[in-house]
C-alpha cells in the first residue's frame, strides 16, 4: 500500500515542480481527446470543422486558454457538423450555446469544462463518475452546469439519431416542421429532464454528505449519494427508453471506481489518528475534529 501512496506522492511533486509544462500539455491533451471522442461518436455526421488539422489547432489555442475553451471549441465544432445537415438543429443549438454561455456562464466562469465532460463522460458510458468526482471537489456549485452539460449530450445525441430525417432545405414549411419535430422529439424528453434532475439531487448529496463530521464521508458520500440515485434513474429510465443493462451496470461501477480513485489520491486520511481540539478566544469556543492525511513514508521524511 505504500507504493500506491509513494507514486501519488511523487505525481504531486512532479506536478509541483513543473505545473508551466504540464498544465498546457494536459489541456492540449484533453482538449483533443474530447474533440476526437466527440468526432467518433457522431461518425460520419462529423464534417466541417472535425478535420485533425481543425482538431489539433483548437486544441493548440486550448493550451492558451482557461478549461473552459474546451466546451467552446467543441460546442463550435458540433454547430458546424450540425449545420452540414440541419439549419434548425445549428439554430436551436446555436442559440442553447449563448443562453448557457452568456446567462449562466457570463455570471459564474469558471466551470465552463464541465459541459464536455459531462458529453464525454456520456459517450464513454460511465456518466455519473462525473457528478460524484465533482461533488467532492467542488461542492454544490457544480449541480448547475452537470445539469447542463446532461442537457447538451441529449441535444448532441438527439442530433446523431434522427440527422437522417432533417433537411437543409431553406423552405418555411420545411424549417417550422423541422422545428416542430425537434421541439417535439426533444424538449419533451422526459428521461433528459430524469437525468438532468438526478445529476442536481447527486452533486448536493455528495456535498453534503462528505461535509459531515462522520468516519469516512466521502466514501458514504459517493455510495449514497452517487450509486443510489444512479440506480434510481437505471430503474427510471428503463420505462422511458430501451438501454443495455449490462452496459448500464459496467457504467456505474466504472463510475464509482473513478470516483473512489479521486478520493484516494486526494482524502485518503488515517481516522485512527483522528484528534479532537477544543479552544477558544474572547467571543467563541472551537471544538475541532483534526483527522491526518496518510503520507507515504518517503513524503514524511520530505515534509
Amino acid at each position: 500500500m505504500d507504493a500506491l501512496f509513494t507514486f501519488r506522492d511523487n505525481i504531486r511533486r512532479f506536478y509541483a515542480k513543473n505545473s508551466g509544462i504540464v498544465r498546457p500539455v494536459l489541456k492540449i491533451v484533453c482538449a483533443f481527446s474530447c474533440f476526437f471522442i466527440l468526432k467518433l461518436y457522431l461518425g460520419d455526421l462529423a464534417a466541417g470543422l472535425f478535420e485533425p488539422s481543425f482538431m489539433l489547432l483548437f486544441s493548440l489555442l486550448c493550451a492558451f486558454m482557461p478549461w473552459g475553451a474546451i466546451t467552446f471549441f467543441a460546442g463550435i465544432l458540433t454547430l458546424f457538423a450540425m449545420l452540414e445537415t440541419s439549419f434548425v438543429m445549428a439554430g436551436i443549438m446555436l442559440m442553447a450555446m449563448l443562453c448557457i454561455g452568456v446567462l449562466y456562464f457570463g455570471f459564474k466562469p469558471g466551470h465552463g469544462a464541465i459541459i464536455a465532460l459531462v458529453c464525454v463522460a456520456f459517450i464513454l458510458k460511465i456518466p455519473f463518475a462525473v457528478p460524484m468526482v465533482l461533488g467532492l471537489y467542488l461542492g454544490a456549485s457544480a449541480a448547475i452546469p452537470c445539469a447542463l452539460g446532461a442537457f447538451m449530450w441529449f441535444m448532441i445525441r438527439y442530433f446523431a439519431e434522427n440527422a437522417g430525417d432533417m433537411s437543409r432545405v431553406m423552405d418555411t414549411s420545411v424549417l417550422l416542421s423541422d422545428f416542430s419535430s425537434v421541439v417535439d422529439g426533444f424538449l419533451k424528453d422526459r428521461y433528459m429532464i430524469i437525468v438532468m434532475a438526478a445529476f442536481v439531487l447527486c452533486v448536493l448529496a455528495v456535498s453534503v454528505i462528505k461535509s459531515l463530521s462522520i468516519n469516512h464521508a466521502w466514501t458514504i458520500a459517493i455510495a449514497c449519494g452517487g450509486g443510489i440515485l444512479a440506480l434510481l434513474v437505471m430503474v427510471v429510465g428503463a420505462f422511458f427508453e430501451e438501454t443495455s443493462l449490462l452496459w448500464d451496470i459496467f457504467g456505474l461501477v466504472a463510475s464509482f471506481g473513478i470516483a473512489f480513485v479521486y478520493e484516494f489520491i486526494f482524502f485518503a486520511v488515517d481516522y485512527s489518528g483522528a484528534e479532537k481540539v477544543q479552544f477558544e478566544d474572547d467571543d467563541y469556543y472551537y471544538y475541532v475534529k483534526a483527522i491526518p492525511k496518510i503520507k507515504s513514508e518517503e513524503e514524511d521524511r520530505w515534509s
